[in-house]
């Protein structure tokens, strides 16, 4: 009889043990215990898209409150002051002072005289290298043209050169900016306008090139071609075979900053 009751008493204490370590381990209304932190899966943002994440590296030289240097290596639609890339000087010169140097071919190197527009508390310093007949070669062969402390680089090419060479010299530029590199300073490429049929210089050739290096690289590319086709008449946009009219040059200069306001 005795045996019996300490059995008993044992078998209370256990129960009464267990219930005090569950409640422990699941308060009263609680729901089900929270996880340890080691079980808790840690969720990781997916990497961004290689493209996507190159236009907003662009985006934020042009954008950021730093100042900025920008390189336009580029032919005969961005060389004179009325065409794209003064107007879109111009255009960042609303919120910040920007100069824009000038290449000189007559003697391989930069005119001494800049273009000036705003009068923000950021600088903006524009390289522009661009050339009549200029194509990816020239940088490669023309000491000076590339501005080695550039933020930002444009490549505007393709009206002028035979479609072997400039495939061959746009990789070769490409390479030596270490364009989609990581920690290189961002490169964005330009699909030209489109040319008259009567047009020699492999203008569709060229362009094709080029959408085709930035695809390779995973780099942006400015549309203007795209640009000008959704404009209607785009025939009506050129002076020529190939290079825009005043109201041309606009729409490539709107294009721009729509692509670096996006």
């Amino acid at each position: 009889m005795v045996l019996f009751t300490q059995q008993r008493a044992y078998r209370a204490d256990a129960e009464s043990a267990r219930d005090a370590g569950a409640s422990q381990e699941a308060p009263k209304g609680s729901g089900e215990a929270s996880p340890s932190p080691s079980a808790t899966e840690t969720v990781e943002e997916a990497p961004a898209d290689p493209v996507e994440a190159a236009t907003a590296a662009a985006q934020g030289v042009v954008n950021g409150s730093e100042d900025a240097v920008i390189n336009v290596l580029g032919d005969s639609t961005s060389n004179t002051s009325s065409e794209w890339v003064y107007r879109w000087a111009a255009e960042l010169g609303a919120e910040a002072s920007v100069s824009v140097h000038t290449w000189n071919p007559e003697s391989g190197t930069w005119f001494p005289e800049t273009r000036d527009f705003g009068e923000g508390e950021r600088t903006i310093t524009i390289w522009n290298a661009s050339a009549s007949e200029g194509n990816p070669g020239f940088p490669l062969e023309l000491e000076g043209m590339i501005e080695p402390e550039a933020d930002l680089t444009i490549l505007n090419y393709g009206h002028w050169g035979a479609p072997e060479a400039v495939a061959s010299s746009l990789d070769e530029l490409l390479g030596s900016l270490d364009a989609g590199g990581e920690g290189a300073a961002p490169v964005v490429l330009t699909a030209q306008n489109p040319a008259l049929p009567t047009w020699i210089g492999y203008a569709d050739t060229n362009r094709d090139a080029m959408r085709a290096a930035a695809e390779e690289r995973q780099l942006p590319v400015i549309d203007v071609f795209a640009a000008f086709e959704e404009a209607g008449d785009w025939e009506s946009l050129l002076v020529d075979e190939v290079n825009p009219n005043d109201a041309g040059q606009q729409l490539w200069a709107d294009t721009v900053t729509a692509f670096f306001a996006a």
